[in-house]
């Protein structure tokens, strides 16, 4: 796989850390984090991933078509962001990337969906370990179509008629989400909340959430610091959900 790669795109994606490119694993976020002893920055790209998941440990649909990658990131570095808000951190440079690729506006599903043209085009799951965390995201790129049992999913071929080059995308990616940070570290976390509110498709919403133990229905009234949902409930109670399962009622 590595020498389908340019150099300086390559070159590029090292510029975040230690580059693996792979023609197969099982999860390139469990691959991510048995790179956590070596205590750097790492990025995981696979062309295929046969035990990849979402959250709550569902399978995760991905084929060589897909944007499959896993960024490995070390929480004891100085100023880092608290580990909950790095999946809203992912979401708004995927969101990001997307925009400047593409040229498409793209929108954020709480906590962990972006959103194109009102089709699910990429999920990220952040996970931690230890000292890391890894931030696994999975994109419908080059796909002209896809499964029946994905009747909401779109992808960038099937919203453009074109396809895209994974690897200048991933690297737009992996700029945005470390200015992300970068920003965050400089106490300006407050404009990183605004503009993850701007592209949030919940923000403002009458919605349903449903968590492992109860449903709660109402309209989200904002987005704390930690990108958790402060949710004004139909009997008028407030409701802080930092997980949950989002659809928009209207």
């Amino acid at each position: 796989m590595a020498t389908e790669v340019a150099g300086e795109r390559l070159a590029g994606l090292a510029r975040y850390g230690s580059v693996h490119l792979l023609d197969e694993v099982a999860s390139t976020n469990d691959y991510a984090f048995g790179l956590a002893g070596k205590h750097t920055t790492a990025v995981v790209v696979a062309r295929r991933q046969t035990k990849g998941r979402g959250r709550f440990g569902r399978p995760w649909f991905s084929d060589d078509a897909s944007l499959t990658a896993s960024l490995l990131l070390l929480t004891d570095a100085p100023d880092f962001p608290h580990p909950s808000f790095v999946v809203h951190l992912a979401g708004l440079a995927l969101s990001r990337a997307v925009d400047e690729t593409v040229g498409l506006p793209t929108q954020i599903r709480w906590p962990n969906d972006i959103i194109l043209e009102d089709g699910k085009l990429a999920g990220i799951l952040c996970e931690g370990r230890r000292n890391a965390v890894a931030v696994g995201i999975g994109l419908n790129l080059n796909q002209e179509s896809l499964p029946e049992d994905l009747p909401d999913a779109v992808s960038l071929r099937m919203a453009t008629g074109k396809q895209w080059d994974k690897f200048y995308l991933l690297e737009n990616f992996l700029q945005e989400m470390f200015a992300s940070i970068e920003q965050t570290a400089k106490g300006e976390s407050a404009q990183v909340l605004a503009d993850i509110k701007g592209r949030s498709t919940v923000m403002h919403r009458r919605v349903e959430v449903r968590t492992l133990l109860r449903k709660h229905v109402g309209t989200v009234i904002d987005l704390d610091t930690e990108g958790r949902i402060v949710l004004r409930t139909d009997s008028g109670r407030l409701v802080v959900l930092g997980a949950g399962e989002v659809r928009r009622l209207r």
